[in-house]
């Protein structure tokens, strides 16, 4: 069993202190506990009581407030036994109307020692007890060890934190700082945003995550996801445009916006770092060379590199033009990084211009770079691009039906690769056959935005729209379930994982599904499962013989991990 601080903390737990005050040989004071309780980072109000300076919580709260979680537990009552009987694993399933009691903090209650037998899945368990008015109260360190769940005690805050128990190969980790939420949901935006979580796969057995908040917080774990070291870089402009991790040099892209349309001013720096994250030069992009107002506006921003040749391929929102707007499209920024110039025309329309460009993805095939990007307009389709950044051959990967430029297209990107022999895009799409209009906030016909998780496969043979074939790996339209965009990892170069979530039409999470496929796209093996496994914004990587990710939940952080042997 993982704990976030081990058993260590959980016996060092420490409470505010008094002498027990015995009222008879079975019955002691007891006080209402004046700790706050945390569920998974998340406040519960519970009544709980310190005896002895110790705590004890209602059974029932308990399982309440882990109810749906890798800690769930039911509560029935075993006759032949006479006993409460705790069954692990079982959603909580109550027997009668819960009522609410209310303690008086500023009262003393007395705590008789409960003479109720407890039985753990059909074995008695020695666990001491306390009933207090009509109710039975267990003490928490020892309902941790044996349901199991993760608890600590922050004097500082006087909070009570409890955490469901980690899944198998996953890790609950300690972080430097505030964690910001970045779990999947069943939402889909119509366009993307700048990703902010980063998981970089280091030389030397240790990972690192790298997240953009008010700063760029670097955490460092080694192979077991303890924290061994932490460094924060402040901006340099005020927005957060993108992280690449290269092979000698890590890259941060910063920004800022140009209302005043000054072809003077910086929009774009990209700074260059070496692998402790020294800074070491950077490259600026002023409004009067790309013509932007907004850096990095409604996509996400992506980048590659290929010997002394980085691409960052992003977003803009452009010059007031003509028609007196200012529209949005991709931006694509080629970098000799031997002295950190641009070596692209960078003007308000590039050769692989796409507006508006709503997501982008860029690889290095040899010489030549590949992008991706989700067009709603010129063009609407989920287009590739590929060549030099003078000249390009254009594919449509998905053209995506309705009116040119509504921003509702019914299509999300997970993830673009490549193989030895295709470039392969994982997305989610509706069923478009039941769509009747797309505007700008919706798709008329649909009553529930559910998507298909499928894959666009373009042969390198042929460079050509009708070269591209569509497999559909899990069908949900028409379901009571809704799937999470899919992510797309490359393992080796015919081999591949495509992963994704499941929700309730409630937006509750759901299992993890995976499969593997080859470097055509084609399914090797069934889809599996995960239960309680969660995706995030951070895309997997493959760190030694294992696909690993990292989700950050209410004040906690989990490593997830997917051993391929």
């Amino acid at each position: 069993m993982k704990r976030i601080l081990g058993i260590f903390l959980v016996l060092l737990m420490v409470t505010p202190k008094f002498d027990a005050i015995t009222f008879a040989s079975n019955t002691v004071e007891a006080k209402v506990a004046r700790s706050s309780t945390y569920f998974d980072g998340v406040e519960k109000i519970t009544n709980g009581f310190n005896i002895a300076g110790n705590n004890y919580y209602n059974l029932r709260d308990l399982a309440r407030n882990f109810l749906g979680t890798p800690s769930q537990f039911n509560i029935t009552w075993n006759p032949q036994f006479q006993a409460i009987e705790i069954e692990t694993g079982k959603a909580y399933s109550p027997q009668e109307p819960e009522d609410s009691i209310y303690f008086n903090r500023n009262n003393s209650y007395t705590a008789k020692l409960s003479t109720s037998k407890v039985m753990l899945n059909g074995v008695i368990q020695s666990i001491k007890s306390y009933n207090i008015e009509g109710n039975n109260y267990f003490q928490l360190r020892d309902l941790a060890d044996i349901i199991p769940f993760d608890l600590s005690f922050d004097s500082q805050q006087n909070r009570l934190n409890m955490f469901s128990r980690t899944p198998n190969n996953a890790y609950r980790a300690e972080v430097s700082g505030e964690v910001e939420w970045n779990a999947e949901s069943s939402y889909f935006p119509r366009w993307k945003s700048t990703v902010s979580s980063h998981l970089v796969n280091n030389s030397d057995g240790t990972v690192s995550v790298v997240e953009a908040g008010k700063r760029i917080t670097i955490d460092t774990y080694n192979t077991k996801y303890k924290l061994i070291a932490t460094q924060t870089i402040d901006y340099e402009l005020p927005l957060f445009g993108g992280f690449y991790s290269g092979k000698q040099y890590n890259y941060i892209a910063f920004g800022q916006e140009n209302r005043e349309e000054n072809n003077s001013k910086e929009v774009i720096r990209i700074v260059r770092y070496d692998k402790n994250f020294k800074r070491i030069d950077s490259v600026s992009i002023t409004g009067g060379q790309s013509f932007t107002v907004v850096p990095f506006d409604a996509g996400a921003g992506r980048m590659a590199e290929s010997g002394d040749t980085l691409v960052f391929h992003t977003s803009r929102t452009r010059y007031t033009t003509e028609d007196k707007l200012n529209h949005q499209s991709q931006l694509t920024i080629i970098v000799n990084t031997t002295n950190m110039r641009v070596t692209n025309d960078l003007g308000r329309f590039q050769k692989n211009h796409v507006s508006h460009s709503f997501d982008q993805y860029v690889l290095f095939d040899g010489e030549s770079h590949v992008l991706v990007d989700h067009g709603d307009a010129y063009p609407r389709s989920v287009v590739l691009h590929k060549g030099n950044g003078t000249n390009y051959y254009e594919v449509d990967l998905l053209e995506i039906p309705g009116r040119i430029g509504a921003n509702m297209t019914g299509v999300s990107i997970g993830g673009v690769e490549m193989s030895s022999s295709s470039y392969i895009a994982a997305m989610n799409t509706v069923d478009h056959s039941l769509v009747r209009d797309y505007t700008s906030y919706e798709m008329v016909g649909l009553e529930s935005d559910q998507r298909n998780i499928i894959l666009s496969v373009l042969p390198k043979t042929s460079m050509e729209s009708s070269s591209v074939h569509t497999i559909t790996l899990a069908r949900y339209v028409g379901t009571d379930l809704i799937a999470s965009i899919p992510k797309l990892v490359r393992i080796t170069d015919d081999q591949m994982m495509v992963l994704w979530q499941e929700f309730d039409t409630d937006n509750r999470p759901g299992d993890v599904k995976y499969v593997f496929i080859d470097g055509r796209g084609k399914v090797k093996g069934d889809v599996q499962t995960l239960q309680y496994f969660m995706l995030s914004e951070c895309n997997p990587v493959v760190v030694g013989e294992s696909v690993v990710w990292y989700t950050n939940g209410y004040g906690s952080r989990v490593f997830y991990t997917i051993p391929l042997k």
